[in-house]
């Protein structure tokens, strides 16, 4: 097992080194799934869009199990986020 150590940039953005990317076959624009696990997070490269919804509608599934309950009308109004583009 390889370790790297990365630093993230401005607004948690990570770079993926060029010869990872080639590795595991990564693209430009190209999705990625993140697997959130006890230690840690796991980067996976995603397939395409069908996948990715069944990967999502799994995911929702088991978040649902935790009974955790949205926020409130302006319980979040003092929050602030970070700009990010979704497409």
């Amino acid at each position: 097992m390889v370790t790297l150590k990365l630093k993230l940039g401005k607004k948690g953005y990570l770079i993926i080194p060029k010869i990872l990317r080639e590795k595991y076959r990564l693209k430009e624009e190209q999705w990625v799934l993140l697997e959130l696990r006890e230690d840690g997070i796991l980067i996976r490269p995603g397939g395409n869009i069908d996948d990715l919804k069944k990967f999502f509608k799994k995911h929702v599934m088991k978040l649902r199990t935790l009974n955790v309950k949205s926020p409130k009308p302006g319980e979040l109004a003092g929050v602030s986020l970070e700009e990010e583009e979704f497409e």
